[in-house]
């Protein structure tokens, strides 16, 4: 019967994952609920496995899973490790937005430890959504002849905007 705010509730959890094992306590989830393209599950498989000794805290849960969140990202020669490793590009920052990055730090930690790079993020960065091809669109639009796609974003779009960043 006690009424939460969902912004209180989501940002108690996600602070409590900051609490959990480095390891997650040995929890192990697989956060399929919708599909994932790129590992070729088109249709989603939820699972959550853990050994009889795994340490089984609400830390853990939460830090397991704000984890597997990010984990295409990762997976070993898919995602961005073809960039980093196979193609070489060299990832200076990344800037986060939407709602895994609501809570203040927290999305950010788990994603610069995914990326193995710092991240970014603006005071608006929990309001994302599909902001990246809105960008995308802008500057097809709005750039100068010439102009890169690097150079419009420092200069026309982040250039006057303060970002915490958390490598």
């Amino acid at each position: 019967g006690v009424k939460v705010d969902t912004n209180t509730l989501y940002g108690t959890l996600y602070n409590k994952a900051l609490e959990g094992d480095a390891d997650c306590g040995g929890l192990l989830p697989y956060c399929y609920f919708s599909g994932e393209h790129i590992t070729h599950f088109e249709e989603g498989r939820p699972l959550f496995a853990r050994t009889p000794d795994s340490k089984f805290t609400l830390a853990n849960f939460m830090r397991s899973h704000l984890f597997t969140s990010v984990g295409a990202l990762k997976l070993v020669k898919m995602g961005l490790d073809i960039l980093m490793d196979d193609e070489k590009v060299k990832v200076e920052k990344i800037m986060g937005h939407g709602g895994f990055f609501k809570t203040k730090g927290v999305g950010q930690k788990v994603m610069a430890a995914a990326v193995n790079a710092p991240v970014s993020v603006m005071e608006t960065a929990g309001e994302g959504g599909a902001w990246g091809i809105a960008l995308l669109a802008a500057y097809r639009k709005n750039k100068t002849e010439g102009e890169s796609l690097a150079s419009y974003l420092e200069e026309q779009v982040f250039a006057k905007e303060e970002s915490v960043q958390i490598a």
